[in-house]
């Protein structure tokens, strides 16, 4: 669904091309994988038995939208080997989603007071990018349901993902006060808090490293109540980059406890890459080089080479340093003299 709506924002200016989220602000020196992707969207249906008819609506919305990802996909793969514009493709992907919009407005239009059809329909408004339909449904929905977490969740994700981080902190904070128990709203919190920190220091009233400490223990709350989230565990050791001075053994403590979370090869070897960032940041040169030794993977390769680049450069600049540190050596006296000092003087024999 994420793909459609990649693909609606960049239909209009007619390009084919995928990748969205949240600004990161990494540091330049030592680039990583990104710890925090566009804040969740809590489920917008709830668990329950539905009308029928409604029902339909929903199977109806799933099956245009896996189709329209699997055409997305073809003009992907088709673009790998040369260039192709599909122009057809854009109209097709309307006029399937089309059909699914308008059964939704008929739905409502004589069940307008119904909240599982105006939540299905805003979760469809914001998989096919018409984000600011999809906040006018929420916030017709939260007059009448003020404490709805789902519904407050999802309207900091919107303002969130719009760059308007202070009017998002307070539907997060409703939420997890209505939903004390779900993780979920705790680690969107924290991830905007992370990613917009200045925002952050202005609205709680922070020091910068404050702002990082709050995001730290918000992530922390998230994983006591879901231990097994493995993107809060990363994005929680992502922070201690940003927290000074750095603390080498508590990032990579945190980096141990993703590795076992993590549910593949490829994953556990992007967590290699953070080993061996704190080992080059730590001046472990040596260990670092044998962690990126077991780096693999096609999708780690370009991070692999900037690491040993930056790992290169650091190790570089440790042996100059440790070379200008060191005493020069005192200025050496031609052997001749030096033999002569260390000779006995004559003596003249008393009288």
């Amino acid at each position: 669904m994420k793909r459609i709506k990649q693909f609606w924002a960049i239909a209009l200016l007619g390009l084919l091309v995928t990748g969205s989220g949240l600004p990161a602000q990494e540091p330049p020196e030592i680039p990583v994988t990104p710890p925090v992707t566009s804040p969740a969207q809590a489920p917008t249906t709830p668990a329950l038995k539905l009308d029928p008819e409604l029902q339909r609506i929903i199977d109806m919305d799933n099956e245009a939208q896996a189709q329209a990802d699997i055409w997305i996909r073809e003009n992907e793969e088709l673009n790998k080997e040369k260039t192709f514009q599909d122009d057809t493709l854009p109209l097709r992907i309307r006029d399937r989603l089309d059909v699914v919009e308008k059964a939704y407005q008929d739905y409502l239009f004589s069940h307008s007071e119904s909240m599982e059809a105006r939540l299905a329909y805003a979760s469809f408004l914001m998989d096919t990018g018409q984000d600011n339909e999809a906040a006018r449904e929420w916030l017709r929905l939260k007059e009448t349901h003020p404490g709805h977490p789902v519904l407050l969740n999802n309207l900091g994700n919107y303002f969130a993902q719009k760059g308007d981080a202070p009017e998002a902190f307070p539907f997060y904070e409703e939420a997890m006060a209505s939903a004390p128990r779900e993780a979920l709203y705790v680690k969107n919190l924290a991830s905007v808090v992370y990613v917009f920190r200045e925002e952050a220091m202005a609205y709680y009233r922070l020091k910068p490293q404050q702002a990082l400490l709050l995001a730290q223990a918000l992530y922390r709350k998230a994983l006591l109540l879901k231990p097994d989230d493995f993107i809060a565990r990363t994005a929680l050791a992502q922070t201690w980059y940003y927290l000074t001075p750095f603390e080498p053994e508590k990032a990579l403590a945190d980096w141990k406890k993703a590795y076992e979370l993590a549910s593949d090869d490829s994953e556990r070897q992007g967590i290699l890459l953070h080993y061996a960032r704190v080992a080059i940041l730590s001046e472990k040169f040596d260990e670092a080089e044998k962690q990126l030794e077991e780096i693999t993977y096609a999708r780690h390769q370009e991070l692999k080479k900037t690491l040993l680049n930056n790992l290169n450069e650091r190790r570089k600049l440790a042996q100059e340093k440790s070379a200008s540190d060191s005493p020069a050596p005192s200025e050496a006296k031609p052997e001749s003299a030096a033999s002569a000092e260390s000779a006995p003087k004559p003596t003249t024999p008393s009288p």
